[in-house]
């Protein structure tokens, strides 16, 4: 190894230290931004554990169409861009900083997000709609927990 990657690769490393020492004194500051990273973490958390959930779902009901992984997730992506669409009153309930997480709002959103899931799981991994049932109760808790808690996080960058 010659002198100037020797010396690029200590820079990388050196650089690579002081990003997470200023991210750990972040955090340590505690605050705003530690509910935020942490509800965050838990939602990208959420979604990997749904993705595969889904899988898991399918494979139980037997699924015979579009069942491998890169079916699974554009599926998922596209459940929860359409239950994203749906949730959009919290996210405005969100932004405007009303949102307090009313039964009356969320239960009637939840409501048409199931019924509009069990229609597109059956449409695209064509399982019959009592299957399609299994596989969307398997998998809309984790849903609503994402979308809640964006309602919170949302709800949360307003006060501040």
């Amino acid at each position: 190894m010659n002198k100037k990657s020797s010396i690029k690769s200590n820079l990388n490393r050196t650089s690579t230290v002081i990003e997470i020492e200023m991210l750990l004194n972040l955090l340590q500051m505690g605050g705003f931004l530690d509910e935020v990273i942490l509800l965050l973490s838990l939602m990208a958390a959420f979604a990997g554990g749904d993705i595969l959930l889904l899988k898991f779902g399918l494979a139980i009901t037997k699924a015979r169409e579009r069942t491998r992984m890169k079916w699974v997730a554009v599926s998922f992506l596209i459940q929860f861009g359409v239950i994203f669409l749906i949730s959009s009153p919290l996210f405005l309930l969100g932004f405007s900083g009303e949102f307090d997480g009313a039964p009356g709002v969320i239960i009637p959103i939840i409501i048409l997000c199931t019924f509009i899931d069990l229609n597109v799981i059956n449409v695209i991994h064509q399982v019959g709609l009592k299957r399609s049932l299994v596989v969307v109760l398997i998998i809309i808790l984790p849903i609503v927990f994402i979308m809640v808690n964006m309602g919170f996080v949302l709800s949360m960058s307003t006060r501040f």
